[in-house]
């Protein structure tokens, strides 16, 4: 089986890092030949990377309503002419764009659906108002029919993923399927036995991009009040973003600085992960949450807000705590009620890392490897 995987950049984020790790696990299936195209050439992975059979391609397709369209297909399309490929898998909005302009016979398209896209939300009275959204309109306009054309397969990464492709798609598109997304569980799995909250110190830790929906300073909010609960805490943020401005400044507010502490993005986030007692997450939506599943794996009990994706991920009480609403004061009630219940936090994490073995990316990968063979087959 000859597979193409398309991503736009290797930016350090979840569905890099995805794409990332399945190519690697495809190196170890002698009846699997693949390559990845990456349509930029930033690469935040070299480590990662470094075995991979990665072809960059300066090939851009951007349709516009406004203005005059970009087509440019010709590098993109010799490098799939010489491949051949069986199946071609996408990445994200504008690989789905470049790979859908030119549709190749016998061969078979996947969407890994790693977010609700913006851009295939229905039409409402709002997106006449909205440059935006009218542009992210006749983009979906532009992709739908050639979804139809290819027989397009979806892979959604959780119920409300699922849900919401269901909802957006005209029923002629709807081939979908789910598989949870997965890690390298062995990456982040303990060498050490745990050693929770040494010190008499609270070690809080979150990882992502600063961003509006991350919603990080909610997180700093929940430390003010542990804080002044006369808790000895620490909050640990790994990661950058337009956002991480406001978040420094409301810190300074705060006077918290000796407590909230800014890494930016760093490799080998497993070492922090083992030096942290709880992972905590503050988003308004998460597809699903690879971070929370790589915390898990660590033996981190994760208290979260409810993002809907990650709702597939959270057993509330026995892999951590899912809140459902917005409110500081219970969820820094969580955090102390496990550092003072010190069986409630052992429990926790032992469901942790049983739980994130679930999600390891060698299954993953064999049960993805299954997936193709099917869509090859019924395409």
């Amino acid at each position: 089986m000859r597979v193409v995987h398309v991503i736009r950049s290797l930016l350090k984020s979840g569905a890099e890092r995805l794409c990332i790790d399945i190519c690697n696990e495809l190196r170890n299936h002698s009846s699997v030949d693949y390559i990845l195209i990456v349509l930029d050439e930033i690469n935040e992975f070299p480590e990662l990377t470094k075995d991979l059979n990665i072809v960059y391609c300066n090939s851009k397709v951007r349709p516009s309503i406004l203005g005059k369209s970009i087509i440019d297909t010709e590098e993109y399309g010799n490098i799939i002419n010489d491949f051949k490929p069986d199946l071609i898998h996408s990445h994200l909005f504008w690989s789905e764009i470049l790979t859908r302009q030119l549709i190749f016979p016998n061969v078979t398209y996947v969407t890994h659906c790693h977010d609700s896209m913006v851009e295939l939300h229905n039409f409402s009275i709002k997106t006449l108002f909205s440059k935006q959204k009218l542009t992210r309109f006749y983009e979906k306009r532009w992709l739908v029919p050639k979804y139809i054309d290819c027989k397009n397969n979806f892979l959604v990464i959780s119920n409300a993923t699922g849900s919401f492709f269901q909802k957006v798609l005209p029923k002629r598109a709807r081939k979908i399927s789910m598989l949870h997304n997965a890690i390298d569980v062995s990456k982040f799995s303990r060498k050490k036995p745990l050693n929770n909250f040494k010190d008499r110190k609270i070690k809080l830790i979150n990882i992502g991009r600063f961003t509006t929906y991350k919603n990080q300073i909610f997180l700093v909010k929940v430390i003010k009040l542990i804080v002044d609960h006369g808790y000895d805490t620490e909050l640990l943020f790994l990661g950058d973003g337009d956002e991480k401005g406001k978040v420094q400044d409301l810190v300074k507010k705060l006077e918290l600085t000796q407590q909230v502490c800014f890494k930016g993005f760093v490799d080998d986030v497993q070492h922090y992960l083992w030096d942290s007692d709880v992972y905590v997450h503050s988003a308004y939506h998460e597809p699903l949450g690879l971070v929370l599943l790589e915390a898990m794996a660590a033996g981190l009990p994760v208290v979260t807000l409810d993002g809907k994706g990650n709702r597939d991920i959270m057993e509330n009480g026995i892999n951590g705590f899912l809140l459902e609403n917005e409110n500081e004061e219970e969820f820094s009630r969580k955090i102390i009620d496990l550092f003072e219940d010190k069986e409630l936090y052992k429990r926790m994490s032992k469901n942790a890392v049983s739980y994130a073995k679930k999600y390891d990316i060698v299954e993953y990968t064999d049960e993805l490897i299954k997936l193709y063979k099917s869509f090859i087959k019924d395409n």
